[in-house]
């Protein structure tokens, strides 16, 4: 009987014989999962993309298992500093009450697939460790091939993975079913809670209760983190009763939890309340940030008034429009000019003349064309924009590509795409330009590929930079469930790309 396509994150439906499948899953993958152009007609989308992803990561279907990442030590450590820590008796609470007939093995992992909490019916978990499925195990995709744990880190999504959907023969045994975590506040991903059967016990429902075990760790979460918000606001509001001096509460990650006479705050603020002393807001407010009991920091902001704000820089460099420009300035628009500017962007503590001239020329520069350089870019912007020895920027950067690179890294990928005008500085051959666009690219690229998506996948393919990303148009296609109508287009972009590609 064929499987269930309504719900493609999950393995079979109640009506599916969970053997006579396994078989079918068997023969499928006894084809060869690894050749892109015959996906096997048992098995599903998403799986054959994992699938893909774990073969180009060099797992091979006959390894015995995952490795064994993490010593006793270093996974003591790594439960200690782990944000699940609060969470794990809330997760297994949730499970308590599972069927014992499906004897269960309940995993916690990190957001980069380590098991750090493996417990269970016992003699489950004995024949779990054939297969190293035990703690301080690496179960992402890249280290043990497609399972539920890896597969789920990946998507970001809760997902069933059932017999021979596993890459991995050594698993073939099980089913699976995992859900993500993530964190209350910030919304990143920081582990996976997975249930882990005999696959004869395959139920659909089983994947309902991990994702209800995931929840229950992020109420947890968050329950702890409003809790120890209304502790900081008491200490708070006794540490500034009788002052007049503007104030901001700030919790341990710089959110803005209260004010007090301090208006126009960002919900976030972008200081370390870990460094306290006299700081600068973007606004050019200035204030001081003193530590507070409980992990936070007050924010006194200074009644004297706005700090007096030197000149920025302004240097658009992404795409094929590009200029270097002071308020109120003239811009400039001369390609060495830029990728002067650029590369003493990157380096805002200085170089001297000869690591510039390796930047921008590598072997063949010379320091008596940087110096050139230079004095044009200082007679165009002004000496005080820039200094010698070494050669640095004075005054402060607004730069598009850096700001792109800022957003990858603080996790928001829809917000870099949005930004991302096109590559950094399209017609430079210099050697830092070079190396510096390809970063940037793949890792915005690497960045919405992981998010899983669709919609954010579907405007990076019509972004012409995503345009021939094969990996972004399978994946679109592995995560729209079957019904949604913008799945066969997806099929067709992706089979699309690969004829472009492959002639």
């Amino acid at each position: 009987m064929a499987v269930s396509t309504r719900n493609p994150w999950v393995a079979l439906d109640v009506s599916t014989d969970p053997v006579a499948h396994s078989r079918r899953l068997r023969r499928a993958h006894e084809q060869g999962p690894g050749d892109p152009d015959e996906k096997p007609a048992e098995v599903r989308d998403l799986v054959v993309e994992s699938w893909h992803r774990s073969l180009a990561a060099g797992v091979k279907p006959e390894a015995a298992g995952a490795p064994i990442r993490l010593d006793p030590a270093d996974l003591e450590a790594a439960r200690e500093s782990s944000p699940l820590a609060p969470a794990v008796d809330a997760i297994l609470g949730t499970l308590s009450n599972l069927d014992t007939d499906a004897r269960h093995v309940v995993a916690i992992g990190d957001a980069n697939a380590n098991l750090l909490w493996v417990t269970g019916d016992p003699a489950a978990l004995e024949r779990a460790r054939a297969m190293s499925f035990e703690e301080g195990a690496l179960w992402s995709e890249a280290a043990a091939g497609t399972n539920a744990v890896g597969t789920s880190a990946a998507l970001d999504h809760a997902v069933q993975i059932f017999s021979a959907e596993h890459l991995v023969e050594a698993v073939h045994a099980w089913t699976c079913s995992a859900a993500p975590i993530h964190d209350p506040t910030t919304g990143d991903l920081i582990g996976v809670v997975d249930l882990t059967a005999d696959l004869r016990t395959a139920h659909p429902h089983t994947l309902s209760v991990a994702e209800l075990a995931a929840r229950a760790a992020e109420t947890t979460l968050r329950l702890i983190l409003l809790e120890a918000a209304a502790l900081l606001r008491e200490r708070w509001e006794a540490t500034i009763t009788g002052r007049s001096t503007p104030s901001a509460l700030l919790d341990a990650g710089g959110r803005v939890i209260a004010t007090h006479g301090a208006h126009g705050l960002p919900s976030r603020l972008e200081l370390d309340p870990a460094v306290y002393g006299p700081v600068t807001l973007p606004d050019g407010r200035v204030g001081e940030l003193q530590a507070l009991e409980g992990g936070g920091a007050i924010l006194w902001l200074s009644r004297s008034g706005v700090r007096p704000r030197a000149p920025r820089l302004r240097l658009r460099l992404l795409g094929q429009a590009t200029s270097a420009q002071l308020e109120s300035g003239s811009p400039e628009r001369a390609l060495r000019s830029l990728e002067l500017l650029a590369v003493l962007a990157m380096h805002p503590d200085g170089l001297t003349a000869e690591q510039l001239a390796l930047a921008l020329y590598g072997e063949r520069g010379k320091t008596v064309t940087i110096r050139a350089q230079v004095h044009r870019v200082r007679a165009h912007l002004g000496k005080r924009t820039l200094q010698t020895q070494p050669y640095r920027l004075l005054t402060a950067v607004d730069a598009d590509w850096l700001t792109v690179a800022r957003l990858v890294s603080t996790g928001r990928p829809g917000d870099a795409l949005r930004a991302y005008r096109g590559p950094l500085l399209p017609a430079s051959d210099a050697p830092a330009i070079v190396e510096a666009r390809h970063l940037l690219d793949e890792s915005l690229r690497r960045s919405i590929l992981t998010t899983a998506d669709p919609d954010l996948l579907c405007r990076w393919l019509a972004h012409p930079a995503g345009a021939d990303d094969l990996a972004a148009a399978r994946t679109l296609v592995a995560v729209l469930p079957g019904g949604d109508p913008r799945r066969a287009a997806a099929t067709a972009t992706a089979a699309t790309i690969a004829h472009r590609l492959s002639s």
